[in-house]
């Protein structure tokens, strides 16, 4: 059997949501699926439809995502025509944030796009904050992926 393919898709301004999508990539990769990461920008829906899982990230822009990420899920509306072929697939979302609220707001965005309305099913979102510290948010990051790499593999 194929290895399960969990693609990592982010955006990342400043380099923080970057570091946690390294992070929860590794994680799962350690946990047996093979793993791809790629900025927002560059991500294809080809890839999205060919993937097991799907993993999104991005920096909160007050309370929302950043344009690059809206970009891709806007585009993402073609596969969502296209008999849900985002449905039924694992995925989670993720989110560093100025404050724990508005990122918070933002993780409920991406949990909408992809949960409700792609029909993913989704491991709750994590949301980082300034001021947390760094190998916390390893650590959660590193649950992330390894939560989500579990749910891909059963």
């Amino acid at each position: 059997m194929a290895a399960r393919k969990l693609l990592i898709v982010y955006y990342s301004a400043a380099g923080n949501t970057r570091k946690m999508a390294e992070a929860i990539g590794a994680s799962a990769q350690k946990a047996g699926v093979a793993m791809s990461i790629r900025k927002a920008e560059e991500c294809s829906l080809e890839e999205m439809a060919d993937a097991d899982g799907i993993v999104v990230g991005s920096p909160t822009y007050f309370s929302n995502v950043a344009w690059q990420v809206k970009k891709l899920i806007d585009d993402s509306i073609a596969l969502y025509r296209k008999d849900h072929k985002l449905g039924g697939k694992v995925g989670g979302c993720f989110t560093s944030s100025g404050t724990r609220g508005d990122g918070i707001d933002c993780v409920r965005m991406l949990e909408l796009a992809f949960g409700v309305h792609h029909r993913m099913m989704l491991v709750p979102g994590i949301v980082t904050a300034s001021g947390d510290d760094d190998e916390e948010v390893t650590r959660l990051c590193e649950q992330f992926g390894a939560e989500i790499a579990r749910k891909m593999l059963v």
